[in-house]
């Protein structure tokens, strides 16, 4: 559902979309012109017709309006974009303040009823409230009204520069008064002037809960859709649930809800079961009420950022933290189209590129200040490019400083605007600002500017490929000597934010982790995703120094006993309840700075790699001691080759004696380590146990063949039962545990991928633990499944289980999925994507898609564990 009450279904193949049109055309329902230079949707009040003290049903006008343009050439051409709205209630929201036309019920000096008009407001780039046209138009004329607009934006609108197309631009070229002179002369019949300027509504209408109808006796049930996603189970859910409690109508709302109107008050209690069983609730918390996020980078092509998996993530951080909104309302849009009107809510995000020394990342502008303060007020920028992982923190800090610092009776909205403009008055005047400069990936074309073209002019690329420079603070001017900011602005930026330096980038290596000490606290920084991460810099576990730490893929290996930790998050991969804490960080003039969370410190130390933290973090002359480091610490044994299973054409199942437990086996999915020497050199490969911890007598290793790799290709050739391997392990930090992984299980696999998730199934199957698992894997044809008649036997006799595979060479007569596995198909089959725990194999590329996709589905990126062998620092580990 969209912040315009439109529904987008999304995820359709191509082959689908005529019959799908038909049928949608069938209950009045259209997909035409609803984008490109059109007229959007018009919509209006979403309980219009029911409302107790609405001065006018807009239904009507709302579809005579649409005929006017709808299937017509003349108007599907227009120099821009239009969006067009109405209001037959007397309170009238801000949105209406955005629109390029909008008609707001009023009456005039003789109790009339009839429509005030705001013309020409815009929330994408220059951003502008719209203005107040002194007239008063009856509905009988807003029909001819409407068209007059259009002739003269089709005929009056700049066509030679996109971005000064839209009819703002027109506005502020022929003025008001223009726009008067033009409908007088277009006009039938004479506008009477309006007699007053319409005033926003002073709080947040209520679209969620309760609300009673004009009807005596009927309801309206406003349903929150968590950012206005919504499954088709759910969607039918609530067709059956209108029909059997309403009038069988449903109504979508702009702030991305839905609600079932006439229900009689006797059917109030069972309609609201009906809607919780779909996971909709009449009764949301604040979280879900006073957020918002536009289509994001899934599923829309001019979008810069991803945006419901961000703002689901946010929403969970900040109700963990149980911070309070207190009608605070936030809205993340996914680049500068505002389709979640960032610039109206009280805190706004604008998805963004930056690019840094080391390369681009997602970040958002922080937009605070938005909504109603008197009037209708646009967001002023506070914080540019923050971290997606930072947000929490963020919000966080400015709530608590409203809360703490506002004056009584003073809102949100005007508490910022007041902070911001003394900041921006104290410290820059306009001579001294100039717009930042942003870089094509493709060609590499610079754009001026407050905001990216939407189309570089250079490769014809979509704006998703720029990035902002980040600016330096000595010289306002970027890696390319372009001038981007002052040197004012930017070493403000710098004090206000509390950043200290703590390294250059040149001592932070490529692949490893670099430990700083700054007034006895210890601080890892790593090069990851084209910028630095920082943590803090012990392991809460071991004392271990983490920047000593194998660092691969985001994550770093304590090197005293194993645990991985997300250096973007900080969560322990395995144990997403523990954590270190992250910093933010920034890179200046070749400087690593890092934001402190306590008081600056006033000494800076580098620790080398090799030295292992013996005290506690905050402990001051904490020592430092030499021992080396290395890898985890791991049983070694000789383990007897018992029984060779071959598998498939190029995969084999090598069984080991492990009866003296010399390899102690706790949890499914961990690997072991095999050496062989070749050529009178050690080798050492990693190869996960596909056997269960339940039965560690006996140790199974599923091995696929490379046929240039020199470990199977031994395995393979050489090895006979009887002979004995140099096995050490288990090891890893990729297991199943369910003690601390309570969730639902999603395991997803490719290829030899499937090895640890038959460790994990059979580990579940004989411990007989209640979970529910859904085993998704993808291979080439039937041959190729490894212990697919093992799975399909499982599958028909425990409900818990559930298989499917999908085979990219299907032979004929194959009656499961066909084509490749990957993250459409992962998400289709799985019914809840926030509260699952998943486990992923197979190759990197397949693993990112999927992890990625996920995250963007909501899912918390700590509950998505990948199979990957990591490098450390005495010894590099891979998998062949």
């Amino acid at each position: 559902i969209t912040t315009r009450a439109g529904v987008q279904i999304q995820g359709l193949e191509i082959n689908h979309l005529p019959r799908v049109e038909a049928r949608l055309r069938k209950v009045g329902l259209t997909a035409k012109q609803t984008g490109h230079d059109n007229i959007r949707n018009i919509f209006g009040h979403p309980f219009s017709g029911l409302m107790p003290h609405e001065l006018i049903d807009t239904r009507l006008l709302c579809r005579e309006v649409d005929a006017i343009y709808l299937d017509s050439r003349e108007y599907s051409d227009l120099p821009c974009r239009l969006n067009i709205c109405f209001n037959g209630s007397e309170d009238h929201p801000v949105h209406l303040w955005t629109q390029d036309l909008s008609f707001l019920a009023s009456r005039n000096a003789d109790g009339e009823a009839g429509f005030q008009v705001l013309i020409a407001g815009t929330q994408g780039q220059e951003p502008r409230r719209a203005w107040h046209l002194p007239v008063f138009v009856y509905p009988d004329q807003v029909v001819a009204f409407t068209q007059s607009i259009l002739d003269l934006f089709r005929l009056k609108g700049s066509r030679e520069k996109r971005s000064r197309s839209r009819l703002r631009f027109l506005v502020e070229t022929i003025g008001v008064d223009g726009v008067l002179e033009w409908l007088k002369v277009s006009l039938p019949f004479q506008l009477e002037p309006a007699n007053s300027e319409p005033v926003p509504t002073a709080a947040t209408e209520e679209l969620v809960g309760w609300l009673r109808q004009s009807d005596p006796g009927l309801w309206t049930m406003g349903l929150s859709v968590p950012l206005g996603r919504l499954s088709w189970r759910q969607l039918e859910g609530l067709a059956i649930l209108s029909r059997k409690w309403g009038d069988g109508h449903l109504r979508t709302t702009h702030e991305q809800g839905i609600a079932v109107i006439n229900i009689p008050t006797a059917f109030k209690s069972a309609a609201a079961t009906d809607a919780a069983a779909l996971g909709l609730s009449v009764h949301a918390d604040e979280y879900d009420r006073n957020t918002m996020a536009c289509t994001g980078r899934q599923f829309c092509d001019m979008a810069v950022t991803e945006t419901k998996g961000h703002m689901l993530q946010l929403i969970d951080k900040l109700r963990k933290r149980a911070l309070k909104l207190h009608g605070i309302r936030i809205h993340m849009s996914g680049c500068p189209c505002s389709c979640a009107q960032h610039f109206t809510a009280d805190i706004g995000l604008k998805g963004v590129r930056v690019r840094r020394f080391l390369g681009t990342r997602e970040g958002f502008d922080v937009f605070l200040g938005g909504g109603i303060s008197g009037q209708v007020n646009l967001g002023l920028p506070y914080r540019l490019g923050v971290d997606v992982d930072q947000l929490p923190n963020l919000v966080e800090e400015i709530t608590n400083e409203y809360y703490l610092r506002h004056k009584p009776g003073q809102t949100f909205s005007s508490f910022w605007r007041d902070r911001i403009q003394a900041e921006e008055a104290k410290r820059v005047g306009d001579t001294d600002y100039m717009p930042p400069t942003w870089v094509c990936d493709g060609c590499s074309h610079h754009h001026q500017g407050e905001d990216p073209p939407v189309y570089c002019p250079g490769c014809a690329g979509l704006r998703r490929l720029f990035a902002r420079i980040e600016v330096t603070a000595d010289s306002g001017k970027d890696a390319g000597g372009r001038q981007t900011m002052s040197s004012l602005q930017a070493a403000h930026h710098e004090q206000t934010n509390g950043f200290m330096m703590a390294a250059m980038l040149s001592d932070i290596p490529a692949d490893a982790g670099l430990t700083v000490s700054l007034d006895g606290q210890h601080y890892a920084l790593f090069r990851h995703d084209g910028g630095v991460r920082c943590i803090d810099g012990v392991c809460p576990h071991d004392r271990a120094l983490l920047g000593d730490g194998g660092f691969c893929n985001g994550l770093v290996v304590c090197p005293g006993h194993n645990e991985a930790f997300d250096v973007c998050t900080g969560c322990d991969n395995q144990h997403p309840g523990e954590r270190v804490r992250t910093y933010e960080t920034r890179v200046e003039n070749g400087r690593v700075l890092i934001r402190l969370r306590n008081q600056t410190p006033a000494t800076q130390k580098v620790i080398r790699t090799g030295q292992r933290f013996s005290g506690t973090a905050t402990t001051p002359g904490a020592k430092i001691s030499t021992a080396p480091p290395g890898p985890p610490p791991a049983a070694t044994a000789e383990l007897t080759v018992v029984q060779i299973i071959d598998e498939t054409p190029d995969v084999k199942t090598f069984q080991l004696d492990n009866s003296a437990e010399r390899i102690p086996f706790d949890v499914p999915g961990k690997f072991a380590r095999v050496c062989a020497s070749i050529d009178g050199v050690d080798i050492w490969r990693s190869f996960t146990l596909s056997s269960s911890p339940v039965q560690p007598k006996l140790l199974e290793l599923t091995i696929k063949r490379n046929p240039h790799g020199q470990m199977t290709n031994f395995l393979f050739d050489s090895v006979r039962i009887g002979q004995k391997l140099k096995i050490k392990g288990a090891d890893g930090a990729y297991f199943f545990d369910p003690e601390i992984h309570p969730e639902p299980l999603v395991l997803v696999s490719a290829g030899i991928g499937i090895t640890p998730m038959l460790a994990i199934t059979r580990f579940i199957k004989q411990t007989g633990i209640r979970r529910q698992v859904l085993f998704l894997h993808g291979a080439r044809t039937p041959v190729d499944i490894i212990r697919h008649d093992e799975c399909l036997k499982l599958s028909k006799t425990d409900s818990w289980f559930h298989y499917s595979v999908w085979l990219t060479q299907p032979p004929s007569g194959w009656t499961g999925f066909t084509g490749r596995l990957g993250p459409v198909q992962v998400l289709s089959q799985v019914a809840d994507p926030i509260g699952s725990r998943y486990f992923l194999c197979g190759p990197d590329r397949f693993m990112d898609d999927v992890r990625t996709a996920l995250i963007e589905a909501g899912a918390a990126s700590e509950k998505i564990h990948t199979e990957r062998f990591h490098v450390y620092s005495a010894a590099t580990i891979v998998a062949v």
